[in-house]
């Protein structure tokens, strides 16, 4: 009876050993959960027909459903989507281009964004945020994804106003292009983003070269 005791102990104990590996391997915050999101999103599935903009070498379209402000000051391109049922605030994509060398590098500003959604002292939203990296047109993108409280105060121009928006999203991408890094970053209301952020994956992954 001790011997089958024994094994039955040693059963369980890998049983329960195997689901939680399994849980954790599956939790959407994982390091793979934003790379299985992107790789799921089919470009020909939108209509990235909104206006084309060409720079750094490079060519992008936003998906027509985003309304598009165009360029202003330091934003080479700047889109919202209007708030979906339950939240108050739109969704934004800005474009920043700072010219060859300019902007500083992708893990600075990769670092800055996840900063800025800081929540408490407690808190440590890099251990959040998602990674992932792709290639659109054999050029490097890199995407992180991160939820909580949201201020843009520490940014300078890529930054927001500094006011505190709890239950925020930010998608925010670095793209190696030939003439330099362009930055391109998502926020709002969490389910505003996400409803957003599709697209935004769909625009990444159609960027070409120029020429």
């Amino acid at each position: 009876m001790g011997v089958r005791a024994g094994v039955a102990a040693a059963l369980a104990a890998l049983v329960i050993g195997c689901s939680s590996g399994d849980k954790q391997a599956g939790t959407a915050g994982g390091p793979s959960g934003m790379a299985d999101r992107i790789a799921r999103v089919d470009p020909a599935q939108f209509d990235l027909t909104g206006r084309p903009v060409a720079l750094a070498g490079m060519t992008f379209q936003p998906p027509a459903a985003w309304v598009d402000l165009g360029p202003s000051g330091m934003r080479q391109a700047s889109y919202y989507l209007r708030p979906v049922s339950g939240d108050a605030d739109s969704a934004t994509v800005t474009v920043f281009y700072f010219g060859p060398g300019g902007g500083g590098s992708v893990a600075a500003n990769i670092d800055r964004w996840i900063g800025q959604m800081a929540t408490g002292e407690k808190d440590n939203p890099s251990e959040r945020a998602e990674r992932s990296s792709l290639q659109a047109d054999s050029l490097p993108v890199h995407v992180i994804s991160v939820g909580g409280t949201y201020s843009g105060a520490m940014g300078g121009p890529m930054g927001g106003g500094g006011e505190a928006h709890a239950d925020y999203r930010m998608v925010a991408a670095v793209i190696e292009a030939p003439e330099g890094n362009v930055f391109f970053k998502l926020t709002g209301p969490e389910k505003t983003a996400v409803e957003m952020q599709s697209g935004f994956f769909a625009m990444l992954k159609s960027v070409k070269r120029a020429g």
